[in-house]
Parts: structure tokens; sequence; C-alpha cells
């Protein structure tokens, strides 16, 4: 047991190629906190969480913290519940804000450390998991040109499934989805409407989704719209449908909602639902209805390790997503999760997360700082 001792986070704003996620979004500015958390025996571990936002970088996650991190001061490094607490004020914050999320996981890659483990290993997973299928989450592109030549890339490289996000025009969309299967037929299809269509739109798609045997259609529908995920699945039962997963992701909000499943699988991302603590209760419940949970990793390096970590320990998830081009997602990474020539990922070597960062790197892109120390 070791107390903390020290806990440093920055909001790093690297300046890499900019993407938009539909047709009617601007390019993204993405602002990645990161945590680093010290015992009194030295050992550290790292967090990070992402913030997307428009015109302008946004700090508002770091000064989430100023508050947050003198109060960890002093607590044992390896006391998850007693941090979580802290992080949801004792239960009664219906979900950590998901910068809040990024300690949690600095202090379990910490302790992972500290026992030379992985994170993986610390959660209940077989050392010998080490590998997942991959997928590539594809940027918004311009047509379908477009499309198809950088799907041709990445099939070329490797990839056996791709994750497309489209214009948000329904008849549109479900024009690419049948001129991807057409010019694809093995590859492993999903689509990802990020919450654009109305439930007519919604149906449409689906049904050009299921005629393509696509894996899965994801966020259909904004992630609230309950009623209209169970309508679509009963009137489009053929292909499985997923949330974004950016709403839901309080235990007991999730557990509600599991009642009356509205969704084929659980989607959430580690970095904001309230790292690995807030993803074992999660996994349990997905768990309990017969559900897979297929994770968020569309993110910082150290955002895929920790959703790789817990999905190769619960074994409910059946694909890493990979956002392409991956170089803006690994700045200041020393060894980037990269998908192999065999279409898969695999854990970082070393214990915790197994991710290193460039410091000179981190400070280069460094635009705000905070530091809680005893």
């Amino acid at each position: 047991m070791a107390a903390i001792v020290r806990l440093e986070a920055r909001a790093i704003a690297p300046e890499v190629d900019r993407f938009r996620y539909t047709a009617r979004s601007d390019e993204v500015y993405t602002t990645t906190t990161i945590v680093r958390a010290t015992d009194e025996a030295g050992v550290t571990g790292i967090g990070a969480s992402d913030a997307d936002s428009f015109g302008d970088w946004d700090v508002a996650p770091l000064e989430t913290l100023r508050t947050v991190l003198p109060q960890l001061v002093g607590i044992d490094a390896e006391d998850h519940e007693r941090v979580a607490a802290v992080l949801t004020e004792d239960g009664t914050s219906a979900f950590p804000p998901a910068v809040r999320s990024t300690i949690d996981v600095a202090l379990w890659d910490l302790s992972s450390r500290a026992e030379e483990r992985s994170l993986c290993e610390s959660l209940g997973g077989s050392p010998d998991t080490r590998s997942l299928p991959s997928y590539a989450s594809v940027p918004f592109l311009d047509d379908e040109v477009e499309y198809l030549t950088f799907l041709d890339e990445l099939v070329t490289s490797g990839y056996g499934a791709v994750k497309l996000h489209a214009w948000g025009d329904p008849v549109r969309d479900a024009g690419l989805v049948e001129g991807v299967r057409a010019r694809f037929p093995d590859l492993t299809v999903m689509h990802d409407a990020e919450g654009r269509y109305d439930r007519e739109g919604a149906a449409l798609v689906a049904r050009a989704c299921a005629d393509a045997g696509v894996r899965w259609f994801e966020a259909p529908l904004p992630d609230l719209d309950l009623d209209g995920y169970r309508e679509l699945r009963r009137t489009v039962p053929d292909v499985p449908v997923l949330a974004a997963g950016d709403a839901i992701w309080d235990r007991r909000l999730m557990a509600e909602v599991l009642r009356d499943p509205p969704w084929d699988a659980v989607r959430f991302d580690v970095s904001f639902a309230g790292g690995p603590t807030a993803a074992r209760g999660l996994m349990r419940l997905a768990e309990e209805v017969g559900l897979d949970v297929e994770l968020i990793s569309y993110g910082h390096t150290v955002i895929q390790a920790a959703n790789l970590h817990v999905a190769l320990a619960f074994g409910r998830t059946s694909y890493f997503e990979q956002a392409v081009p991956m170089e803006p997602f690994a700045y200041g990474a020393v060894d980037p999760i990269v998908t192999s020539a065999d279409g898969t990922v695999h854990l970082p070597a070393g214990p915790g997360l197994g991710v290193d960062l460039d410091d000179e790197a981190i400070e280069r892109a460094t635009i705000g700082r905070l530091d809680a120390q005893r």
C-alpha cells in the first residue's frame, strides 16, 4: 500500500490534422487532458481523456480537476473504491465528468505498474490474452469515390473490418453502405450515423445495413431516444443496433435502461465512464442481460490502451476501434497502438497500460497545467 503524493494534470493542444464527424459539423479541436499520479514509492501512472470542441481548444476539463486533485493526495493509490467515491461525490453525482475518469485510469495504471503486471491482469484477465481484432474507424470524406479509394488502402494494409462515418443524409448514407458492400463483398462493415437521423431516416438506413450484412448500425438516433431505438430494433431486426455510447454510462441508470434493452450491445468509453472501476460494474450489468460491450476507443493512445485492457480483461468486446488516420491520436506516445498486418491489435508491452509518453512533445503542446502534492 502506498499513498498518493502528487497528481499533475495538463491540457495539451497539439497541432495535428483535424477532421469532421459528419457533413453537418465543423473540424474538431481535440484537447487531451493527461493526469500523472505518483505514489510515495515513486511509482507513476497516467490517464487521459479527450474533449472535442469547435473553433478553439477547450481547457474546461482541466478546470474540473482544480478542486478535485487536492482531495486525493494522501489516499492509498490502490483504494479504487474510495477514489471513486471522491470522484462521484459519494455517489450523489449521476456520473463523473469525463475528465475525472482520467484519475481512475491513472491510479489503475500506477497500481498495476507497482505490482509489475498489466492492467488487464489487475482486472482479472488472463496474462495470455493479448490481442483483439481491429476495425478502422474511418473519418468523414467528401464523396463515395474517396471512401472506396480509402477503404481499398485500408484493406491492402490488413484491415478486415471498417466503420463508416458518412454525411448524415439517410438516402445518401444508405447508398454509400450499398456501394461499399458491392465493392468489398467480404469486408466486415459497421456504420456510425453520429445520431443524425430521425426515426424514419434511421429505419431507411437500417434496412440498407441489413441488406448489406452490416456488422452493426451505430448511433442512428440520439442516445437518449430509447423508445426510438426499441422501435427500430422491432422494425428492422436483421441488423444489430448500438448507441453512440456518449450519454448513458452511470451504472444505476444503465441498470434501469437494460430492463428493456434498446440496443443489441452496450457501448461506452472507459475514459469517460468512470475509469476501470466503473467499467467493471458496467461489464457485469451487460453480462447479466447477455449483451456484449463494444467499447469506444476513439481517442489518444492512452485512452485506446485503457479500453483495450478492459476489453481483454472481460472478454465481452468483439472489436477494437482504431481511429484512422492514427497519427493525430498518437501525439506524444512513444509506442502507439497500431493495427498489425493480420488485422489485430496487441496490448502494449510492460506493466500497467504499457504506454510511455514523450515528455518533451507533451510539454510543447501544453496549454494549461495543475499540480497537487503533499
